[in-house]
């Protein structure tokens, strides 16, 4: 058995800290334009600054990371270790579909490695839930191809829920209309 690393990107939810230090599993940020400032997710802005801008009107804009990016975040570790990457939605970003194009392309050029990338369906902690998980089954001594297997077996039983504090939050982000999003908060939803 090769041995295998995990890797990822911001989106899972966990700190930066235990996601890098404690768990070993590099990621790959997405950037995100706030107020005319571009940041790379979990190195920008905290949680409440972030927070506080977009409560103050501040509308951000997200980045998925390009297949270039991919490559070049992926090619270092490929060079000495087989990667299973747990890849953020491709229902909410093309993130996936950059990480499968730049894998495909290394594939070529690193026959002898393996690179599994799996769409997680999931954001969030639901995406942090699957990469913990997969830490868990590695560490137990499951290989590459037991933990893929695992992961894809089990993303679908995954639930989001979320909750916004208005629904204006929704109509800026173009999820609600102005008219749903008025009369929801007039009466309370």
């Amino acid at each position: 058995m090769s041995e295998y690393m995990i890797m990822t990107d911001s989106t899972v939810d966990l700190p930066k800290e235990y996601l890098t230090e404690e768990l070993g599993v590099p990621y790959i940020p997405l950037t995100y334009l706030i107020d005319g400032q571009s940041y790379e997710d979990m190195i920008g802005l905290t949680g409440e600054e972030f927070f506080a801008k977009v409560r103050a009107g501040s509308m951000p804009t997200t980045s998925q990371i390009n297949p270039e990016q991919a490559r070049e975040a992926l090619e270092p570790y490929l060079k000495g270790k087989d990667i299973l990457y747990i890849a953020f939605s491709s229902g909410l970003s093309g993130t996936y579909n950059s990480i499968r194009m730049a894998a495909e392309e290394l594939q070529e050029e690193y026959p002898e490695r393996k690179l599994i990338v799996i769409d997680s369906l999931c954001a969030c902690m639901g995406e942090g839930l699957l990469v913990y998980k997969a830490v868990q089954l590695k560490h137990a001594g499951k290989s590459l191809e037991e933990v893929a297997a695992w992961v894809e077996e089990n993303k679908s039983h995954i639930n989001h829920l979320f909750t916004v504090d208005n629904l204006m939050h929704l109509h800026r982000g173009g999820r609600v209309s102005k008219a749903s999003a008025i009369l929801g908060t007039m009466v309370g939803i």
